[in-house]
Protein backbone atom coordinates (compact mmCIF):
# COMPACT_ATOMS: atom_id res chain seq x y z
CA UNK A 1 0.00 0.00 0.00
CA UNK A 2 1.54 3.43 -1.32
CA UNK A 3 1.40 6.35 1.49
CA UNK A 4 -1.60 8.26 0.86
CA UNK A 5 -0.29 12.30 0.64
CA UNK A 6 -3.37 13.64 -0.10
CA UNK A 7 -4.34 12.20 3.52
CA UNK A 8 -1.87 14.71 5.30
CA UNK A 9 -4.21 17.62 5.88
CA UNK A 10 -6.38 15.27 7.68
CA UNK A 11 -3.45 13.80 9.53
CA UNK A 12 -2.85 17.33 10.38
CA UNK A 13 -5.56 18.40 11.61
CA UNK A 14 -5.71 14.92 13.27
CA UNK A 15 -2.52 16.10 15.07
CA UNK A 16 -4.24 19.02 17.72
CA UNK A 17 -6.76 15.21 18.69
CA UNK A 18 -3.92 12.85 19.16
CA UNK A 19 -1.87 14.78 21.51
CA UNK A 20 -4.78 15.58 23.56
CA UNK A 21 -6.10 12.13 23.77
CA UNK A 22 -2.22 11.74 25.18
CA UNK A 23 -2.77 14.60 27.45
CA UNK A 24 -6.14 13.92 29.02
CA UNK A 25 -5.01 9.81 29.43
CA UNK A 26 -1.60 11.01 31.37
CA UNK A 27 -3.62 13.07 33.44
CA UNK A 28 -6.26 9.85 34.50
CA UNK A 29 -3.69 7.72 34.14
CA UNK A 30 -5.20 5.63 31.73
CA UNK A 31 -3.15 2.92 29.43
CA UNK A 32 -5.38 0.60 27.40
CA UNK A 33 -4.58 -2.72 29.37
CA UNK A 34 -3.34 -4.36 25.81
CA UNK A 35 -0.88 -1.49 24.68
CA UNK A 36 1.72 -2.41 26.93
CA UNK A 37 3.29 1.26 26.06
CA UNK A 38 5.17 3.17 27.99
CA UNK A 39 7.76 5.56 27.83
CA UNK A 40 9.52 6.42 24.63
CA UNK A 41 10.35 2.81 23.76
CA UNK A 42 7.51 0.58 25.61
CA UNK A 43 7.94 -3.01 26.57
CA UNK A 44 7.29 -6.10 24.24
CA UNK A 45 6.28 -8.63 26.23
CA UNK A 46 7.86 -12.04 25.00
CA UNK A 47 5.78 -14.81 25.47
CA UNK A 48 7.91 -18.39 25.73
CA UNK A 49 6.12 -20.99 25.34
CA UNK A 50 8.81 -23.29 25.35
CA UNK A 51 8.34 -23.75 29.44
CA UNK A 52 5.49 -23.27 31.57
CA UNK A 53 8.33 -22.43 34.46
CA UNK A 54 9.06 -19.23 32.55
CA UNK A 55 5.80 -17.77 31.39
CA UNK A 56 3.84 -18.76 34.51
CA UNK A 57 3.68 -14.89 35.52
CA UNK A 58 3.50 -13.23 32.73
CA UNK A 59 0.09 -14.87 31.33
CA UNK A 60 -1.38 -14.48 27.32
CA UNK A 61 -2.53 -10.65 26.86
CA UNK A 62 -4.40 -9.70 23.67
CA UNK A 63 -1.99 -7.27 22.02
CA UNK A 64 1.32 -8.70 23.27
CA UNK A 65 4.45 -9.03 21.18
CA UNK A 66 4.03 -12.52 21.25
CA UNK A 67 7.38 -14.53 20.39
CA UNK A 68 5.68 -17.72 19.86
CA UNK A 69 1.60 -16.99 19.28
CA UNK A 70 -0.56 -17.90 22.06
CA UNK A 71 -2.66 -21.16 20.89
CA UNK A 72 -5.41 -20.79 18.64
CA UNK A 73 -8.03 -21.88 20.66
CA UNK A 74 -7.17 -18.89 23.14
CA UNK A 75 -9.77 -16.51 21.44
CA UNK A 76 -8.35 -13.75 23.72
CA UNK A 77 -5.15 -13.41 21.73
CA UNK A 78 -7.01 -13.40 18.74
CA UNK A 79 -9.40 -10.38 19.34
CA UNK A 80 -9.12 -6.59 19.80
CA UNK A 81 -10.86 -3.57 21.07
CA UNK A 82 -8.55 -0.40 20.25
CA UNK A 83 -10.53 2.08 18.10
CA UNK A 84 -8.15 3.93 14.81
CA UNK A 85 -7.83 6.67 17.30
CA UNK A 86 -6.65 5.18 20.60
CA UNK A 87 -4.45 3.13 18.50
CA UNK A 88 -2.56 6.44 17.10
CA UNK A 89 -2.10 7.60 20.27
CA UNK A 90 -0.56 4.42 21.52
CA UNK A 91 2.10 4.72 19.13
CA UNK A 92 2.63 8.07 19.37
CA UNK A 93 3.61 7.32 23.19
CA UNK A 94 5.72 4.57 21.46
CA UNK A 95 7.42 7.07 19.48
CA UNK A 96 7.37 10.65 21.25
CA UNK A 97 9.92 10.38 24.34
CA UNK A 98 13.20 10.82 25.45
CA UNK A 99 15.03 10.63 22.26
CA UNK A 100 13.07 13.94 21.81
CA UNK A 101 15.31 15.92 24.04
CA UNK A 102 18.38 15.05 21.45
CA UNK A 103 16.91 16.42 18.79
CA UNK A 104 17.96 19.76 19.18
CA UNK A 105 21.55 17.93 19.23
CA UNK A 106 20.55 16.00 16.26
CA UNK A 107 19.61 19.58 13.75
CA UNK A 108 23.33 21.17 15.20
CA UNK A 109 25.10 18.43 13.70
CA UNK A 110 22.83 17.92 10.41
CA UNK A 111 21.89 21.43 9.91
CA UNK A 112 18.73 23.09 9.95
CA UNK A 113 17.55 21.81 6.43
CA UNK A 114 19.76 18.60 6.57
CA UNK A 115 17.79 17.94 9.88
CA UNK A 116 14.27 18.73 8.71
CA UNK A 117 15.04 16.72 6.09
CA UNK A 118 16.54 13.73 7.80
CA UNK A 119 13.66 14.01 10.31
CA UNK A 120 11.36 13.34 7.02
CA UNK A 121 12.49 11.35 5.58
CA UNK A 122 13.11 9.39 8.54
CA UNK A 123 9.36 9.67 9.44
CA UNK A 124 7.98 8.87 5.87
CA UNK A 125 9.99 5.54 5.36
CA UNK A 126 8.91 4.52 8.91
CA UNK A 127 5.35 5.66 8.15
CA UNK A 128 6.18 3.43 4.60
CA UNK A 129 7.59 0.35 6.38
CA UNK A 130 4.86 0.22 9.58
CA UNK A 131 2.35 0.01 6.88
CA UNK A 132 4.11 -2.45 4.63
CA UNK A 133 4.37 -5.08 8.01
CA UNK A 134 0.68 -4.67 8.77
CA UNK A 135 0.13 -4.98 4.77
CA UNK A 136 1.97 -8.57 4.95
CA UNK A 137 0.40 -9.56 8.33
CA UNK A 138 -2.97 -8.99 6.14
CA UNK A 139 -2.09 -11.42 3.20
CA UNK A 140 -0.70 -14.00 5.72
CA UNK A 141 -4.00 -13.76 7.19
CA UNK A 142 -6.00 -14.01 4.13
CA UNK A 143 -4.02 -17.53 3.48
CA UNK A 144 -5.30 -19.10 6.76
CA UNK A 145 -1.81 -17.75 8.65
CA UNK A 146 -2.43 -14.53 11.29
CA UNK A 147 1.28 -14.07 12.71
CA UNK A 148 0.93 -12.72 16.03
CA UNK A 149 4.88 -10.86 16.37
CA UNK A 150 7.52 -9.43 14.23
CA UNK A 151 9.14 -13.14 14.60
CA UNK A 152 6.67 -15.16 13.46
CA UNK A 153 6.29 -12.42 10.57
CA UNK A 154 10.06 -12.85 9.55
CA UNK A 155 9.48 -16.63 9.87
CA UNK A 156 6.45 -16.86 7.56
CA UNK A 157 8.05 -14.85 4.50
CA UNK A 158 11.31 -15.14 5.15
CA UNK A 159 12.38 -18.48 6.74
CA UNK A 160 13.51 -19.66 10.31
CA UNK A 161 17.21 -18.47 10.09
CA UNK A 162 15.54 -14.97 8.76
CA UNK A 163 13.19 -15.13 12.01
CA UNK A 164 16.16 -16.07 14.50
CA UNK A 165 17.68 -12.94 13.45
CA UNK A 166 14.79 -10.56 14.46
CA UNK A 167 14.82 -12.81 16.94
CA UNK A 168 18.41 -11.09 18.04
CA UNK A 169 18.01 -7.64 16.88
CA UNK A 170 15.02 -7.74 19.29
CA UNK A 171 17.33 -8.66 22.01
CA UNK A 172 19.79 -5.93 20.53
CA UNK A 173 16.69 -3.51 20.74
CA UNK A 174 16.01 -4.37 24.40
CA UNK A 175 19.42 -4.11 25.76
CA UNK A 176 20.38 -0.94 23.82
CA UNK A 177 17.65 1.14 24.84
CA UNK A 178 18.42 0.24 28.40
CA UNK A 179 21.29 1.74 27.62
CA UNK A 180 20.14 5.01 26.92
CA UNK A 181 18.10 5.43 29.64
CA UNK A 182 21.22 4.31 32.06
CA UNK A 183 23.19 7.31 29.73
CA UNK A 184 20.31 10.28 30.48
CA UNK A 185 20.39 9.48 34.30
CA UNK A 186 23.87 9.37 34.41
CA UNK A 187 24.31 12.55 32.54
CA UNK A 188 20.90 14.32 33.70
CA UNK A 189 21.92 13.65 38.10
CA UNK A 190 25.94 14.40 37.22
CA UNK A 191 24.66 18.10 35.56
CA UNK A 192 22.73 18.48 38.77
CA UNK A 193 25.42 17.24 40.95
CA UNK A 194 27.88 19.05 39.48
CA UNK A 195 26.04 22.73 40.21
CA UNK A 196 27.13 23.99 42.97
CA UNK A 197 25.86 27.41 41.97
CA UNK A 198 22.24 26.74 42.01
CA UNK A 199 22.19 24.22 45.21
CA UNK A 200 19.58 21.91 43.64
CA UNK A 201 18.80 18.88 45.86
CA UNK A 202 21.09 16.74 44.30
CA UNK A 203 24.19 18.57 44.63
CA UNK A 204 23.02 19.20 48.38
CA UNK A 205 22.83 15.45 48.99
CA UNK A 206 25.50 14.32 46.59
CA UNK A 207 28.25 16.64 45.69
CA UNK A 208 30.27 16.61 42.72
CA UNK A 209 29.46 13.08 41.90
CA UNK A 210 30.57 12.21 38.31
CA UNK A 211 28.44 10.75 35.27
CA UNK A 212 30.41 7.11 35.70
CA UNK A 213 29.15 6.62 39.19
CA UNK A 214 25.76 7.54 38.80
CA UNK A 215 25.36 5.14 35.83
CA UNK A 216 27.17 2.76 38.52
CA UNK A 217 24.27 3.57 40.74
CA UNK A 218 21.80 3.17 38.15
CA UNK A 219 22.56 -0.06 37.55
CA UNK A 220 22.65 -1.50 40.89
CA UNK A 221 19.51 0.37 41.33
CA UNK A 222 17.15 -1.37 38.39
CA UNK A 223 19.17 -4.83 39.22
CA UNK A 224 16.30 -5.55 41.81
CA UNK A 225 13.40 -4.19 40.16
CA UNK A 226 14.38 -6.16 37.34
CA UNK A 227 14.13 -9.39 38.88
CA UNK A 228 10.45 -8.42 39.63
CA UNK A 229 7.97 -10.71 37.37
CA UNK A 230 4.32 -8.96 37.95
CA UNK A 231 4.69 -5.67 35.51
CA UNK A 232 1.72 -4.80 37.04
CA UNK A 233 3.64 -3.03 39.79
CA UNK A 234 5.05 -0.83 36.99
CA UNK A 235 1.66 0.45 35.61
CA UNK A 236 1.72 3.78 36.55
CA UNK A 237 5.48 4.62 34.35
CA UNK A 238 2.78 4.97 31.67
CA UNK A 239 1.29 8.16 32.84
CA UNK A 240 4.21 9.17 34.56
CA UNK A 241 6.17 8.97 31.48
CA UNK A 242 4.15 10.86 28.98
CA UNK A 243 3.69 13.33 31.90
CA UNK A 244 7.31 13.29 31.81
CA UNK A 245 8.32 13.73 28.31
CA UNK A 246 4.92 16.52 27.05
CA UNK A 247 5.99 18.45 30.60
CA UNK A 248 9.35 18.10 29.48
CA UNK A 249 9.25 19.70 26.22
CA UNK A 250 6.91 22.52 27.25
CA UNK A 251 8.84 23.72 30.19
CA UNK A 252 12.16 23.60 27.48
CA UNK A 253 10.17 25.91 25.46
CA UNK A 254 9.38 27.64 28.16
CA UNK A 255 11.99 28.44 29.55
CA UNK A 256 13.88 29.23 26.30
CA UNK A 257 11.35 31.80 25.54
CA UNK A 258 10.92 33.50 29.06
CA UNK A 259 14.15 33.19 30.99
CA UNK A 260 17.47 32.05 28.58
CA UNK A 261 17.95 33.24 26.31
CA UNK A 262 14.66 34.95 26.74
CA UNK A 263 13.53 36.80 23.31
CA UNK A 264 10.86 34.97 22.10
CA UNK A 265 10.07 32.46 19.36
CA UNK A 266 10.75 35.21 16.57
CA UNK A 267 13.89 36.18 18.04
CA UNK A 268 14.85 32.11 18.40
CA UNK A 269 13.70 31.55 14.68
CA UNK A 270 16.31 34.41 13.63
CA UNK A 271 19.18 33.11 15.56
CA UNK A 272 18.48 29.37 13.44
CA UNK A 273 18.96 31.46 10.09
CA UNK A 274 22.37 32.76 10.84
CA UNK A 275 23.60 29.15 11.78
CA UNK A 276 24.69 25.86 8.99
CA UNK A 277 21.97 25.05 6.77
CA UNK A 278 23.65 21.65 6.26
CA UNK A 279 26.36 18.99 7.34
CA UNK A 280 29.83 19.64 7.26
CA UNK A 281 30.64 15.61 6.71
CA UNK A 282 29.78 12.56 6.49
CA UNK A 283 30.37 11.71 9.60
CA UNK A 284 28.44 14.67 11.15
CA UNK A 285 25.40 13.68 8.95
CA UNK A 286 25.30 9.90 10.24
CA UNK A 287 28.27 9.06 13.10
CA UNK A 288 26.49 11.86 15.13
CA UNK A 289 23.27 12.35 14.56
CA UNK A 290 20.78 10.41 12.21
CA UNK A 291 20.63 7.17 14.31
CA UNK A 292 19.34 9.10 16.56
CA UNK A 293 15.93 10.19 14.51
CA UNK A 294 15.72 6.29 13.68
CA UNK A 295 16.09 5.70 17.60
CA UNK A 296 13.00 7.76 17.96
CA UNK A 297 10.56 6.85 14.54
CA UNK A 298 11.90 3.71 13.91
CA UNK A 299 9.29 1.52 16.50
CA UNK A 300 8.33 -0.87 13.49
CA UNK A 301 9.38 -3.79 16.04
CA UNK A 302 6.60 -2.81 18.70
CA UNK A 303 3.59 -2.42 16.30
CA UNK A 304 2.44 -5.88 16.82
CA UNK A 305 1.20 -4.99 20.54
CA UNK A 306 -0.98 -2.07 19.09
CA UNK A 307 -2.08 -4.04 15.51
CA UNK A 308 -3.52 -7.30 17.52
CA UNK A 309 -5.41 -5.02 19.62
CA UNK A 310 -6.94 -2.82 17.11
CA UNK A 311 -11.29 -3.83 16.08
CA UNK A 312 -10.30 -3.92 12.61
CA UNK A 313 -5.98 -3.77 11.67
CA UNK A 314 -6.32 -4.31 8.27
CA UNK A 315 -8.44 -1.57 6.84
CA UNK A 316 -7.47 1.26 9.92
CA UNK A 317 -3.97 0.28 11.21
CA UNK A 318 -2.22 2.34 8.21
CA UNK A 319 -3.95 5.74 9.32
CA UNK A 320 -3.37 5.37 12.65
CA UNK A 321 0.37 5.22 11.68
CA UNK A 322 0.07 7.69 9.02
CA UNK A 323 -1.80 10.09 12.15
CA UNK A 324 0.27 9.63 14.92
CA UNK A 325 3.85 9.50 12.85
CA UNK A 326 3.02 13.00 11.41
CA UNK A 327 1.68 13.93 14.90
CA UNK A 328 4.82 13.35 16.08
CA UNK A 329 7.57 14.37 13.48
CA UNK A 330 5.13 18.34 13.77
CA UNK A 331 6.11 18.34 17.27
CA UNK A 332 9.60 17.18 17.23
CA UNK A 333 10.64 19.57 14.44
CA UNK A 334 9.01 22.79 16.08
CA UNK A 335 10.88 21.71 19.16
CA UNK A 336 14.10 20.77 17.65
CA UNK A 337 14.75 23.93 15.74
CA UNK A 338 13.20 26.37 18.08
CA UNK A 339 15.42 24.77 20.98
CA UNK A 340 18.57 25.15 18.51
CA UNK A 341 17.34 28.74 17.44
CA UNK A 342 17.51 29.31 21.88
CA UNK A 343 21.20 27.81 22.35
CA UNK A 344 23.45 27.72 19.00
CA UNK A 345 26.57 26.28 18.78
CA UNK A 346 26.00 25.66 23.07
CA UNK A 347 23.52 23.40 22.32
CA UNK A 348 23.90 19.94 24.35
CA UNK A 349 23.59 16.65 24.12
CA UNK A 350 20.49 16.27 25.56
CA UNK A 351 18.91 20.51 25.55
CA UNK A 352 17.94 19.83 29.14
CA UNK A 353 21.37 20.78 30.38
CA UNK A 354 21.43 23.79 28.74
CA UNK A 355 18.37 24.50 31.33
CA UNK A 356 19.75 25.69 34.61
CA UNK A 357 19.15 23.66 37.56
CA UNK A 358 16.59 25.70 39.79
CA UNK A 359 13.66 24.02 41.80
CA UNK A 360 11.45 23.64 39.56
CA UNK A 361 13.50 22.39 36.77
CA UNK A 362 16.04 20.65 38.74
CA UNK A 363 12.31 18.23 40.06
CA UNK A 364 11.30 18.16 36.24
CA UNK A 365 15.18 16.51 35.32
CA UNK A 366 14.42 13.95 38.35
CA UNK A 367 11.03 13.37 37.58
CA UNK A 368 11.95 12.10 34.41
CA UNK A 369 15.12 10.06 35.63
CA UNK A 370 12.65 8.44 38.01
CA UNK A 371 10.47 7.71 35.30
CA UNK A 372 13.16 6.01 33.08
CA UNK A 373 14.30 4.28 36.28
CA UNK A 374 11.09 2.22 36.91
CA UNK A 375 10.42 1.54 32.80
CA UNK A 376 13.88 0.47 32.53
CA UNK A 377 13.11 -3.13 33.56
CA UNK A 378 9.66 -3.46 31.93
CA UNK A 379 11.47 -2.65 28.66
CA UNK A 380 14.28 -5.31 29.99
CA UNK A 381 11.56 -8.00 29.95
CA UNK A 382 11.85 -8.31 26.12
CA UNK A 383 15.60 -8.75 25.95
CA UNK A 384 15.34 -11.07 29.47
CA UNK A 385 12.43 -13.32 28.42
CA UNK A 386 14.93 -13.97 24.63
CA UNK A 387 18.27 -14.92 26.95
CA UNK A 388 15.81 -17.26 29.54
CA UNK A 389 14.31 -18.70 26.24
CA UNK A 390 17.68 -19.65 24.55
CA UNK A 391 19.27 -20.61 27.63
CA UNK A 392 16.64 -21.51 30.65
CA UNK A 393 14.79 -23.55 28.39
CA UNK A 394 13.76 -26.60 30.85
CA UNK A 395 11.64 -29.86 31.08
CA UNK A 396 8.29 -28.53 32.34
CA UNK A 397 8.54 -31.78 34.78
CA UNK A 398 10.80 -30.42 36.56
CA UNK A 399 9.41 -28.58 39.03
CA UNK A 400 11.02 -29.45 42.46
CA UNK A 401 11.93 -27.18 45.11
CA UNK A 402 15.91 -27.48 43.84
CA UNK A 403 15.33 -27.09 40.52
CA UNK A 404 12.95 -23.93 41.45
CA UNK A 405 15.87 -22.40 43.64
CA UNK A 406 18.17 -23.46 40.76
CA UNK A 407 16.08 -21.71 38.02
CA UNK A 408 15.69 -19.01 40.44
CA UNK A 409 19.34 -18.12 40.58
CA UNK A 410 20.29 -18.55 36.79
CA UNK A 411 17.48 -15.86 35.86
CA UNK A 412 18.93 -14.06 38.35
CA UNK A 413 22.42 -14.18 36.60
CA UNK A 414 21.19 -13.78 33.40
CA UNK A 415 19.12 -10.40 34.41
CA UNK A 416 22.43 -9.40 35.69
CA UNK A 417 24.00 -9.78 32.79
CA UNK A 418 21.94 -7.84 30.92
CA UNK A 419 21.84 -5.12 33.25
CA UNK A 420 25.73 -5.35 32.91
CA UNK A 421 25.41 -5.31 29.08
CA UNK A 422 23.66 -2.58 29.66
CA UNK A 423 26.26 -0.90 31.48
CA UNK A 424 28.19 -1.44 28.82
CA UNK A 425 27.25 -0.13 26.35
CA UNK A 426 25.96 3.29 28.08
CA UNK A 427 30.03 3.85 28.13
CA UNK A 428 30.20 4.21 24.26
CA UNK A 429 29.04 7.67 25.16
CA UNK A 430 26.67 10.04 25.99
CA UNK A 431 22.59 9.55 25.52
CA UNK A 432 23.12 10.76 21.82
CA UNK A 433 26.03 8.91 20.72
CA UNK A 434 24.45 5.41 22.47
CA UNK A 435 21.00 5.85 21.28
CA UNK A 436 22.66 7.11 17.63
CA UNK A 437 23.69 3.51 17.49
CA UNK A 438 20.69 1.86 18.94
CA UNK A 439 18.83 3.30 16.49
CA UNK A 440 20.64 3.24 13.70
CA UNK A 441 21.92 -0.57 13.82
CA UNK A 442 19.23 -2.49 15.73
CA UNK A 443 16.06 -0.54 15.11
CA UNK A 444 17.47 0.37 11.32
CA UNK A 445 17.46 -2.57 10.21
CA UNK A 446 14.39 -3.79 12.18
CA UNK A 447 12.40 -0.52 10.02
CA UNK A 448 13.81 -0.15 6.83
CA UNK A 449 15.81 -3.77 5.97
CA UNK A 450 13.26 -6.02 7.27
CA UNK A 451 9.74 -4.90 5.64
CA UNK A 452 11.08 -4.46 2.39
CA UNK A 453 12.36 -7.70 2.20
CA UNK A 454 9.42 -9.58 3.39
CA UNK A 455 7.10 -7.52 1.35
CA UNK A 456 9.18 -8.57 -1.54
CA UNK A 457 9.22 -12.22 -0.50
CA UNK A 458 5.53 -12.67 -0.15
CA UNK A 459 4.91 -10.56 -3.21
CA UNK A 460 6.99 -13.10 -5.23
CA UNK A 461 4.86 -16.06 -3.06
CA UNK A 462 1.96 -14.48 -4.48
CA UNK A 463 2.04 -13.94 -7.85
CA UNK A 464 5.04 -16.25 -8.57
CA UNK A 465 7.86 -13.90 -10.02
CA UNK A 466 8.80 -10.12 -10.27
CA UNK A 467 6.73 -7.22 -9.91
CA UNK A 468 7.31 -3.53 -11.07
CA UNK A 469 5.99 -2.54 -7.07
CA UNK A 470 9.21 -4.38 -5.80
CA UNK A 471 10.92 -1.40 -7.07
CA UNK A 472 10.03 1.24 -4.55
CA UNK A 473 10.83 -1.65 -2.10
CA UNK A 474 14.72 -2.30 -2.70
CA UNK A 475 15.28 1.21 -2.78
CA UNK A 476 14.11 1.38 0.89
CA UNK A 477 15.92 -1.43 1.43
CA UNK A 478 19.28 0.20 -0.14
CA UNK A 479 18.74 3.45 2.05
CA UNK A 480 18.10 1.08 5.40
CA UNK A 481 21.61 -1.07 4.43
CA UNK A 482 23.17 2.58 3.48
CA UNK A 483 22.08 3.86 6.87
CA UNK A 484 22.83 0.82 9.30
CA UNK A 485 26.35 0.50 7.62
CA UNK A 486 27.27 4.45 7.88
CA UNK A 487 25.89 4.63 10.78
CA UNK A 488 27.51 1.67 12.69
CA UNK A 489 30.79 2.75 11.12
CA UNK A 490 30.94 6.39 11.87
CA UNK A 491 29.74 6.08 15.47
CA UNK A 492 31.65 3.47 16.37
CA UNK A 493 34.61 5.93 14.68
CA UNK A 494 33.99 8.74 16.64
CA UNK A 495 33.71 6.63 20.19
CA UNK A 496 36.79 5.15 19.49
CA UNK A 497 39.02 8.05 18.11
Amino acid sequence: MTYDNTKMGGRTSAAATILLVILLQSAVGFVPQSSSILLNKPTIRLHIKSSASLTDDEPCLTGDNIVQSCTANDPISRTGTQTKLSAATNLGKCICGAGSFALPHVFLKEGVLGGTLALTACAYLATLTMQSINNSRSYLETTGEAPMSYVELAEMSLGKSTSNLVFGLTLAASLGVCSTYIAFIGQTLASLSMDAESNNIVHTFFPDVSEVSWEISTALAVFPLSLVRNYGVFAFTSALGVTAVLGGILVTLAYGILVDPGGGIVDALEAVTELRMWPESLDDAFGGSFGTIAYLFCVNFLIFPIVNSMKNPAEEYNDSVGYAVSTVWIINLIFAIICLGFYGDQTQDLVLQNLDNGPYLSALKILLCVDLLFTFPVVLSSGRQILEKALLASDESTTTKDNSSSLALSRAALTAGAVLTCFGLSQIGGFGVVANLVGGVAQGTLAFIMPPAMEVALSRQRIGGFDASEIRQWLIGGFGVAVVSSVTYFTLSESLS
